[in-house]
């Protein structure tokens, strides 16, 4: 398979993007959108409209309260310990500078406190990143509990990583295939020097109305030749989902420099909370032992 486009968008990208309006299409079934419909349950939407998804997001606190009291296998944070001994922690610059110590004691004034430097995130030589690459699209027959799970998996995994000092950063990920070509769209949820967005993070990989609104809105905003090759519009569906593990992690990835651990979450399609558990052990195990040998 081929990754033919990718549409990378920054959280706040994203969403300055849900208050665009898709243009008229001259192909008129392209003008169907599925995003904004309203619906008597919010069962498989996770909102009953458009308005009710939009303000769960601004509003924030959607999902907290069930997520850090949602319970997770020991093993699978036992899973992570052997990355630990991998990744070191990185060095972030503090208000784009350094300090200057031999200014900073002459009169303590705070402007000589900081030196500006280009880089927002200063890397010493021989540290290690973690970037997390999460795939967020599901089949409509995928149970509510198993996108939650998912989520709830890398929340843990991450907060843990974060509190002994490791940088982090997630991407959610939408990858949708046609034939052999792939589209696929990100939306960062957390950069390297950002401390962690529990918002953020609930509503991008644990909620349906992520995908089901959001997703389908962000498609409906792609030129034509890729949504009607992709079937993004309400009669094609939305996009075909990619068998897990059929992209990897190097065709997934938006860059990578020697300063990055790249992880795919990949576990699209897996319709029971344990199966997601097994597979997200799995999944690290396996890094781990690419990452050693």
């Amino acid at each position: 398979m081929k990754i033919i486009k990718k549409t990378i968008l920054e959280w706040d990208e994203f969403r300055d993007r849900l208050d665009d309006t898709p243009f008229t299409s001259d192909i008129e079934k392209l003008n169907s959108y599925s995003s904004n419909e309203e619906t008597k349950s919010d069962e498989w939407y996770g909102t009953k409209s458009w308005i009710e998804a939009i303000f769960l997001l601004d509003a924030g606190g959607w999902g907290i309260d069930r997520l850090e009291k949602i319970e997770v296998d020991e093993k699978v944070t036992d899973s992570i310990a052997p990355l630990e001994e991998y990744l070191t922690d990185y060095v972030p610059s503090v208000a784009g500078g350094v300090i200057n110590i031999e200014a900073a004691v002459t009169d303590a004034s705070p402007e000589h406190f900081l030196e500006e430097e280009e880089t927002d995130t200063v890397i010493a030589a021989g540290k290690r990143l973690l970037t997390v690459y999460v795939n967020c699209w599901n089949h409509c027959g995928i149970p509510e509990e198993c996108y939650f799970h998912r989520g709830a998996l890398i929340y843990k995994a991450i907060d843990h990583l974060e509190t002994l000092g490791y940088g982090c950063e997630v991407i959610a990920t939408f990858p949708c295939r046609s034939g052999e070509d792939v589209h696929v769209t990100y939306v960062k949820v957390k950069n390297f020097q950002e401390m962690m967005d529990i918002d953020k993070l609930c509503v991008a990989l644990c909620s349906t109305f992520m995908m089901r609104r959001f997703l389908f809105h962000l498609q409906e905003l792609e030129p034509d030749w890729i949504r009607k090759k992709f079937g993004y519009y309400q009669s094609g569906g939305y996009g075909t989902q990619i068998r897990s593990g059929s992209l990897k992690p190097e065709d997934i990835a938006i860059q990578q420099d020697s300063s990055e651990l790249i992880f795919w979450y990949d576990v699209s399609g897996v319709d029971k909370v344990k199966d997601i558990e097994k597979e997200f052990i799995n999944l690290v195990d396996k890094k781990f032992n690419e990452v050693t040998k």
